[in-house]
């Protein structure tokens, strides 16, 4: 039985034990002890006060970026809009790597309180589109989107799925030098489920490491900690958001070839 099939049987009861799930999570956490708890709230901590000076930044190169360039501009200029460009795409990527801190710091009490809310799927991956573009710029590779099947609108908790569409295609942008990264969106009416799959012609993973690349502060290997930057929480913070959202996770992949994650994920519709 395929992964989505599965899915289909599955996702009714993975939503009910969810509750049950989150209160063993806490208790857990209770009985981690008091030294953890606060190395947590610090972490938050730390997180909250890198946020606004990054926003601030971003908000700035914004600025900058909206500045025209075209083919009257002098070679200084065109120079200058080069290096604004870069300058951006690194303070992206530090705001992903904050919000991801501050996320993990926070998984469990977060996912839980933050208020489901229509969103218009095609504004939605527009927005991940303006963002991914700094990263891919100045590279041989391309990110392209697969929405034929994506409905107009569901109802979900928007920065959860944000999260994890955003860190899987980033993780996937990360690790493949050429070729494209495709980000796929569909549904299952019965019961509704997205299904989400980002797939890319990357370096692959060995079957052996695949048990470890959710777990947090873990690279692959210590040729990509030096060749790949990142702390390594980002398909951590995945896996909590999918499972705070009542769904599941799979990935496949082949040394060379690339890789596939893919994700299932209840959603509700609108009353009006």
């Amino acid at each position: 039985m395929g992964f989505y099939s599965q899915i289909h049987l599955d996702i009714q009861a993975e939503t009910t034990c969810q509750q049950n799930a989150t209160l063993s999570t806490s208790e857990a956490s209770g009985k981690a002890g008091w030294s953890s708890g606060v190395h947590l709230e610090s972490l938050a901590n730390f997180a909250h006060e890198l946020r606004t000076p990054v926003q601030v930044l971003l908000g700035y190169l914004d600025i900058l970026r909206g500045e025209r360039v075209d083919a009257a501009s002098t070679l200084a200029e065109l120079a200058n809009r080069t290096i604004i460009e870069r300058m951006n795409a690194n303070v992206q990527e530090l705001a992903q790597t904050v919000e991801n801190v501050l996320e993990f710091a926070l998984a469990e009490a977060t996912v839980e309180t933050v208020p489901e809310e229509e969103i218009e799927l095609t504004e939605f991956f527009d927005e991940l589109d303006e963002v991914l573009k700094a990263s891919t710029r100045y590279r041989n590779l391309t990110v392209r989107f697969d929405l034929v099947r994506a409905p107009p609108k569901i109802v979900m908790r928007r920065r959860a799925l944000r999260s994890i569409v955003l860190n899987l295609a980033s993780n996937a942008i990360k690790f493949t030098n050429d070729g494209e990264v495709v980000i796929g969106a569909s549904v299952c009416d019965d019961p509704r489920t997205l299904f989400v799959e980002v797939r890319d012609t990357g370096v692959g993973i060995n079957d052996d490491l695949l048990s470890s690349v959710f777990e947090p502060m873990v690279q692959l290997s210590q040729s990509s900690i030096r060749r790949h930057r990142g702390l390594g929480l980002g398909l951590a913070v995945v896996q909590r958001n999918v499972k705070g959202l009542g769904g599941r996770l799979l990935v496949e992949s082949e040394p060379g070839v690339g890789s596939c994650f893919k994700v299932a994920i209840p959603y509700s519709v609108s009353a009006h």
